[in-house]
């Protein structure tokens, strides 16, 4: 899952007209730090509760993982 996040921020940070990678591309060459601190900041928030999620669904799907 983190492979795949990786690719959609590498992706928007490309080609996108309106997320939050464009956002920063666009902080980026009027040199405002701060928006590009907050939009890297957002990206890893939103990895992070796409990681607890997922563990949440594996504990839920796949209890008997670890135990063995």
């Amino acid at each position: 899952m983190g492979d795949c996040w990786g690719t959609v921020v590498a992706a928007k940070l490309v080609a996108a007209d309106k997320s939050v990678g464009s956002m920063i591309m666009i902080a980026k060459n009027f040199l405002q730090t701060d928006t590009v601190v907050i939009g890297i900041i957002i990206i890893g928030v939103i990895g992070y509760i796409i990681e607890m999620f997922m563990r949440f669904l594996e504990r839920v799907f796949i209890p008997w993982k670890g135990k063995g």
